[in-house]
């Protein structure tokens, strides 16, 4: 049976023995499905396949690549690796190191993240990065490069990530006011109900506020969390009403955790 899958946040830990990733014994193994496991805990699995999800592992575990940039940000010493050969071709081998190199960079953005003992991202801590660029960034340090699942779920992680990126660069330059005129206008556009200018905005307001933390919330509970709340001063909110709004910001990938 499957196991209850690692929070996102705990990334620089083993997700079944919770201890944090070495150089030496606990070395960070990800496999193509996206998770990460130490490799002393994937030597003692039962079946060659993930504890989590139950994806097969296709290649030897011996020969997985340790996933340098998650050691990086424990600051562990990068073990020496011997050099991968990908069966598809010498270009896919030198694009393969290429990627490694550029997921290696892109992780140090993590680095001030880490909390005193290593093991998770620290609330505290200021960052450059919003909450869902953070989870994405570390969705995309836990994909495994080797196998071609790993590598597809890499660009999937690589294009979200660029998206958000560009998403959150228009938005902190452009207008708020214009943003918002801009955002009602296109929700109108798509045949929505329209709320009105006061609950238009408040219903804005509180889709940001529900979201702001990075929280992996479902449309439904965020429709109901937004129709709740404005019911004391809007008695005609609907989840009907509201949904068009959530599902409109959803599409645009504005507010994706």
């Amino acid at each position: 049976m499957p196991v209850q899958a690692p929070q996102w946040t705990d990334f620089l830990s083993c997700p079944i023995c919770t201890q944090t990733f070495d150089e030496t014994i606990r070395k960070p193994i990800s496999l193509g499905c996206g998770h990460t496991v130490c490799k002393m805990c994937l030597n003692k699995l039962h079946r060659k396949a993930c504890p989590f999800d139950q994806t097969t592992i296709n290649t030897d575990i011996e020969l997985l690549p340790v996933n340098s940039a998650l050691l990086q940000l424990v600051g562990a010493q990068i073990p020496e690796q011997q050099p991968i050969t990908l069966c598809s071709g010498v270009e896919d081998t030198k694009h393969y190191e290429e990627a490694k190199k550029c997921v290696e960079e892109l992780a140090l953005y993590l680095k001030p993240l880490s909390s005193a003992r290593g093991v998770g991202l620290n609330s505290t801590t200021q960052s450059v990065l919003s909450r869902p660029m953070q989870r994405k960034l570390v969705t995309l340090v836990h994909c495994q490069l080797v196998e071609e699942e790993g590598r597809i779920r890499a660009m999937r992680a690589a294009r979200s990530l660029g998206e958000r990126t560009v998403t959150e660069l228009i938005l902190q330059h452009q207008n708020p006011q214009q943003l918002s005129s801009n955002l009602w206008a296109a929700v109108r556009a798509r045949g929505c109900q329209f709320l009105g200018p006061a609950m238009q905005e408040e219903a804005l307001k509180l889709v940001l506020l529900a979201l702001e933390d990075g929280s992996a919330l479902s449309r439904k509970v965020l429709v109901l969390f937004v129709v709740q709340r404005l019911e004391p001063r809007f008695p005609q909110a609907s989840k009907t009403s509201i949904g068009h709004v959530v599902q409109l910001l959803y599409r645009a990938s504005c507010f994706k955790s």
